[in-house]
């Protein structure tokens, strides 16, 4: 029998938390003006793979490559699963708890909020929180985390009937945790055995839910960078894993287009000119607008955007001349401040800045929410208020703090301090904010009134650790090609370091350290190819296997990659395999210039991608050109294009 007071009840709920939904805008940058409903819903790539490999865990408690896995490394005749946006909604599959994961700006939140809207009352529901909306001080029960916290002008009986409902319903429930990276704890192995009125810390309530003990059919997503994912308990675990990839390029260049309207032409030549690596950028959602927004504007102080720091440098320099901060007396002191407190935030793993920390600096919401902070404004935000009338306010976008936090390190702090802060500053929570600091001391380099020889010794010592790193992970690297260990994205994110930097003496320092065997990672984050490239152009002695299979390169990064390596000597490359990406007819141009660097053999099995999304073996037409191309070489170079065709120069 259905208890209608109960449904009523969370019925009034669900209209609020769609309120909620309504206000939680898609992130939209400054000086990229174009009308929210003329832009396309476009989604990135969504591929369920069986394991992750990110940062390194304790060995028995890494996720280990799955059967099927190996055996698709085996024959190379299945595929990873790749997922469209409307199947999350349906998956059937067990998977009662799934973890999203993907880079910074990828589009997990926007995901996130886009599943939660697509619900609908009464075939499903779905609850849709931010991790660092929570309260993390106090103890309070389950029903208060996601009813009467959530919306404090709620009545006692009404939050406590909904809630009542979904216990009752929640085979027919989703809850959404978005940014698990954000989260100010870690989850522990054990989950307490409470019952649902029982008060519990946040951490001990996501234990409760992720162990089934709480809502047990209940489905559970959480959306996260995949440093953090990697250390969950083995007994609290998703039992399903998809990881975020970039937009098609048909999808990228439909958000191209929409943002750029009638200078979509002139501003896709002009990146292309100045800045190619920038490119396979623009397929990561905020990266496109970023990059789109200072090629619109760009700053005569900074110069071309032509790296990532770059980008995000002209950002805030043309904040100098929004309507908004016209009448700021100094600017520069407004940056130096915001930038000290976006460290300290760092520093502490949290996103969550609260007006007292904003006016121990002299600041205050009125003067820097519209810069690129953003006060909870809305009725579903989770206790927005905490004591004294003490605000809550984050950065628009996670990835603007670590840039800020990366200006104070080089223009604010001490050396002494910088000197402590390298025992930390290589862990990968701070990935983001290292790449700026690369790009601000060797590239930006001094501003007006900065200390020109503090900034000098901080690269100096910089650099050094750099190379150190560098050169202990690459001692760590084996020979064996089919050892999947050895696919270590800790090089690639160092690499990704010495492109901002945009030095070429320090990229051949680099290159000493590249690994005579290096296997990319699966799959490879177009973020990273730009780094990879400016190392590899420096690159002089022989390698015996550079393995890109299963990394799911688009076009463009395939393109890019290939590029350095046609100008590397003949023979270079001993052996190299591309299987497993996502090739266009017109890759096999950039196919063909790697067959006089390849010495031994190249392995291309389902690299190109057809109209369909399917991966595909090269067809008739392609291979007559590799195997033209073959004969002309006169070597004895081995191309295995499938299962059945290995082609030799027939010469």
């Amino acid at each position: 029998m259905i208890d209608i007071s109960r449904e009523n009840a969370f019925k009034k709920v669900l209209k609020l938390h769609c309120k909620y939904l309504d206000r939680e805008g898609d992130l939209s940058i400054q000086g990229v003006n174009v009308c929210k409903d003329e832009i396309p819903v476009v989604h990135p790539s969504i591929t369920q793979i069986p394991f992750f490999e990110g940062k390194s865990a304790p060995k028995e408690e890494r996720y280990q490559p799955s059967d099927k896995l190996s055996e698709l490394a085996k024959n190379q005749q299945e595929e990873l699963k790749q997922i469209q946006f409307h199947e999350l909604l349906k998956k059937d599959d067990g998977s009662s708890f799934i973890s999203v994961i993907g880079y910074p700006g990828s589009g997990k939140s926007v995901l996130s909020k886009r599943l939660a809207r697509s619900y609908t009352w009464p075939h499903h529901i779905c609850w849709h929180r931010k991790f660092m909306d929570m309260n993390y001080r106090d103890k309070l029960t389950i029903e208060e985390l996601i009813f009467k916290k959530a919306f404090p002008g709620l009545d006692d009986d009404t939050s406590a009937q909904a809630f009542n409902w979904l216990v009752e319903n929640n085979d027919k429930a989703t809850l959404i945790f978005d940014g698990f990276d954000q989260a100010e704890f870690e989850l522990k192995g054990n989950s307490p055995k409470e019952d649902y009125q029982t008060p519990m810390h946040v951490r001990d309530i996501m234990a409760s839910l992720c162990s089934k003990h709480f809502l047990p059919n209940c489905r559970l997503i959480f959306t996260s960078r995949p440093h953090s994912m990697i250390f969950v308990p083995k007994s609290l675990r998703p039992s399903s894993t998809l990881l975020l990839g970039d937009l098609a390029p048909a999808d990228m260049k439909k958000l191209f287009v929409a943002y750029t309207g009638t200078k979509s032409d002139e501003i896709w030549t002009k990146l292309n000119n100045n800045a190619p690596h920038l490119v396979p950028l623009c397929h990561n959602p905020l990266m496109l607008q970023m990059i789109i927004s200072s090629q619109f504007h760009p700053s005569k102080r900074i110069g071309d955007a032509t790296t990532l720091t770059r980008v995000f440098a002209t950002m805030v320099e043309n904040l100098r001349r929004s309507e908004n901060l016209r009448y700021q007396e100094d600017f520069n002191e407004l940056v130096l401040k915001l930038s000290q407190v976006a460290y300290n935030a760092t520093k502490k793993g949290t996103v969550v800045i609260t007006t007292k920390q904003l006016r121990k600096y002299g600041l205050d919401p009125s003067t820097v929410q519209d810069i690129v902070i953003q006060l909870f404004a809305h009725d579903g935000a989770t206790n927005s208020r905490v004591f004294d009338g003490d605000c809550r306010l984050y950065f628009c976008h996670q990835t603007f703090q670590e840039f800020f936090a990366a200006f104070y390190i080089v223009y604010q702090m001490l050396v002494k301090d910088f000197k402590a802060l390298l025992k930390n500053l290589f862990k990968d929570n701070w990935s983001v904010v290292r790449r700026f600091l690369f790009g601000l001391l060797l590239d930006l380099g001094p501003l007006p009134d900065s200390d020109a020889g503090n900034l000098e010794t901080k690269k100096e010592i910089f650099v050094e650790t750099l190379h150190q790193q560098l050169a202990k992970i690459s001692s760590k690297y084996v020979k064996n090609r089919d050892d999947e260990a050895v696919r270590d994205q800790q090089t690639l994110d160092r690499y990704a370091c010495v492109g901002e930097g945009k030095d070429s003496s320090i990229a051949t320092k680099a290159a000493e350290h590249f690994p005579t065997t290096l296997q990319l990672p699966q799959p490879m984050n177009s973020n990273l190819v730009p780094g990879f490239c400016f190392v590899m152009k420096h690159v002089t002695k022989q390698l015996d296997l550079l393995n890109l299979s299963f990394c799911f390169l688009d076009a463009n990064s395939f393109h890019e990659i290939a590029s350095v390596i046609k100008e590397m000597k003949p023979g270079q490359i001993g052996w190299m395999d591309i299987q497993v990406n996502n090739l266009q007819p017109s890759n096999i141009d950039d196919v063909i210039g790697l067959l006089r660097v390849v010495r031994d053999e190249l392995w291309m099995l389902n690299c190109f991608i057809d109209d369909d999304g399917r991966m595909r073996f090269a067809n008739q037409d392609e291979i007559n050109q590799l195997q033209s191309t073959l004969n002309n070489i006169q070597t004895r170079r081995k191309v295995v294009v499938d299962g059945r065709t290995i082609l030799r120069s027939q010469k």
